[in-house]
């Protein structure tokens, strides 16, 4: 099989960059740790005292995880809910806030709606 990259340069085409984007770089509730090379907070959230408002937060950032897991369905990102879940976790003491439940209940929901269209598709019930 001939190599496309050589190819490529051979043919004075640019160089096209084919690394996955990065979950910190794109989603809001991540963030690099500092210094560089330290790691990554995966749940980096504020929150603001209401219930209410940070589960409407937390069900926000839910969508916005799931959009971006379905734009970009890697290896990598098929575990990023596990380290998300943790961070959650590790940081609330053990006791989840509003945000984190608004978070786990809309990945929970589309959980529950492919699950049970897979059901639907193998003739089983609903």
């Amino acid at each position: 099989m001939p190599n496309i990259t050589v190819r490529a340069a051979a043919e004075g085409m640019p160089k096209v960059n084919r690394r996955a984007p990065h979950p910190a770089d794109d989603l809001s509730f991540m963030r690099i740790r500092t210094p560089k090379g330290s790691g990554i907070h995966y749940w980096h959230v504020e929150t603001t005292g209401s219930y209410v408002a940070d589960y409407a937060k937390g069900k926000a950032l839910g969508r916005e995880y799931l959009n971006y897991i379905g734009k970009h369905p890697t290896v990598g990102n098929s575990n990023l809910l596990g380290w998300i879940v943790n961070d959650m976790v590790a940081l609330c003491a053990g006791k989840l806030t509003g945000t984190e439940l608004g978070f786990l209940r809309e990945v929970s929901e589309y959980a529950l709606v492919v699950a049970s269209f897979g059901q639907m598709q193998k003739g089983g019930a609903a």
